[in-house]
């Protein structure tokens, strides 16, 4: 399993906490990787202290997939870069090292949840952030604008990033 790392500033550091945050959607190729370069850009410009692993996941995935086009071209347009990414499932990442599950979908979250029980209180939907619960579609399903979701998961990420933080240290729920 790949990890991405990133490395901030540091000016408060807390010892021996390292925050995993892992965004899920269904084949890992469109959202939930954008939405984890959109967080870790998000920390890193907002000089977050600490070291944080971000990474993303599907809920059925192909494995070794790449990024659809449409992703490295959402990710272009914000200075990011997706041209490394390879899909993941779920089941091939250590759930119980995970501090908190982002996803884009109910059924995404129901079915974590039915599975993997032990997570319900570190699994939420990316829109439970705003207060309110809403899946974000998948725009190879739904036929909906690439730009316009890729614009609702940013918008989301980057008006929460301290919700999203707060999450990730089990200090906050939605």
């Amino acid at each position: 399993m790949r990890i991405n790392k990133i490395k901030l500033p540091v000016s408060q550091r807390k010892p021996n906490l390292v925050p995993r945050i892992v965004f899920v959607c269904t084949k890992n190729q469109f959202r939930s990787p954008l939405a984890a370069e959109m967080l870790k850009h998000e920390l890193a410009t907002r000089n977050m202290p600490g070291e944080w692993i971000v990474d993303s996941a599907g809920s059925w995935v192909a494995d070794l997939a790449p990024a659809t086009p449409e992703a490295l071209i959402e990710a272009e347009k914000r200075g990011l870069d997706l041209s490394a990414h390879t899909s993941k499932g779920i089941e091939g990442i250590h759930r119980e090292q995970i501090d908190l599950f982002l996803v884009m979908e109910q059924g995404q979250k129901e079915s974590i949840l039915l599975n993997f029980p032990k997570l319900s209180k570190r699994t939420y939907l990316l829109s439970e952030l705003t207060g309110l619960s809403f899946s974000i579609p998948d725009p190879y399903v739904t036929g909906e604008s690439y730009s316009e979701i890729a614009l609702e998961i940013e918008s989301l990420i980057h008006n929460n990033v301290e919700k999203i933080i707060a999450l990730a240290y089990g200090i906050a729920h939605p």
